[in-house]
């Protein structure tokens, strides 16, 4: 019988390179976030009347009496001609039942358009992107993204005088708090698997440079194709196809997109607009 030394038989440990370790951690950090996003708030299609009432009214708020970019009216609604064949995506205060935030995808058909190519200004400068180049119904623009105003403020807000009305920050924990900046990241992640789900590629959104620069910190990196116009703001056009938003999403985001993709997938507005597409397909 041979002996073997112990340094030969012990368990060898484990060797993790520095990448795979900060890979892990980024992992758990994934997996907590959406945990955490789960507890306090859930993202969808708006699927009935009721809910579409309540983002015209969340717009209102915030573009026409915070923002002022648009005028007031009496029935505290917002909306214009391209939200007669717009998606809505929403996300919802799961505590409170507010909608914190929402988008609208405008998606036009044959003889509808998209706001930027209806804007009376160059604003795509781009020709080989510009939205003429493909078919009407593979294309949306992204607009009127809307967050609540309790939603946009930190509890650092408290310090200094800036209490919002409503719920109020005070009602938030911490944790709650420290899901908000992913709210607009939310928004952003339903509305790549709207746009998947109803066949839509390209996606173009008017937007201020600095927000594009921000948003492309969290994986949508965008192309632009124009110049600075002066529109609430200096604002630019950009393109994005949802394929590249999808496959470059950080590790960070992917088990959010994940959960957001269960419940977007279910909703009843989004299977009413597949098999619409079905049905069209079809009859072709």
């Amino acid at each position: 019988m041979s002996y073997q030394q112990p340094s030969a038989i012990a368990p060898r440990k484990l060797q993790l390179s520095a990448s795979s370790v900060k890979q892990l951690a980024i992992q758990h950090q994934a997996d907590e976030l959406a945990q955490r996003y789960q507890r306090y708030f859930q993202a969808s299609i708006a699927s009935n009347q009721e809910e579409v009432t309540k983002i015209y009214q969340l717009r209102h708020r915030v573009y026409c009496e915070e923002f002022q970019f648009e005028p007031s009216n009496h029935q505290q609604m917002e909306r214009d001609v391209y939200d007669s064949y717009s998606h809505y995506c929403r996300v919802q205060h799961l505590n409170s039942g507010l909608d914190a935030g929402c988008l609208r995808m405008v998606s036009p058909s044959k003889q509808q358009s998209i706001p930027l190519l209806d804007t009376g200004q160059s604003v795509i400068s781009h020709q080989e992107l510009h939205p003429d180049n493909f078919a009407k119904e593979s294309i949306c623009e992204v607009s009127r993204v809307a967050l609540d105003t309790q939603f946009r403020r930190r509890k650092i807000d408290l310090k200094n005088g800036a209490a919002p009305a409503g719920a109020g920050l005070s009602a938030f924990s911490q944790k709650e708090l420290r899901t908000f900046p992913y709210i607009t990241m939310s928004l952003y992640l339903a509305a790549s698997i709207v746009a998947e789900q109803c066949g839509i590629k390209h996606a173009y959104v008017m937007v201020e440079p600095k927000l594009a620069r921000s948003l492309s910190m969290f994986g949508i990196k965008m192309t632009r194709i124009g110049p600075n116009i002066d529109y609430h703001g200096i604002r630019a056009a950009y393109h994005i196809t949802v394929e590249r938003f999808q496959e470059h999403l950080p590790l960070l985001y992917q088990p959010l997109f994940e959960l957001i993709k269960q419940t977007v997938n279910s909703s009843p507005a989004l299977l009413a607009s597949t098999n619409q597409l079905d049905a069209v397909g079809q009859n072709r």
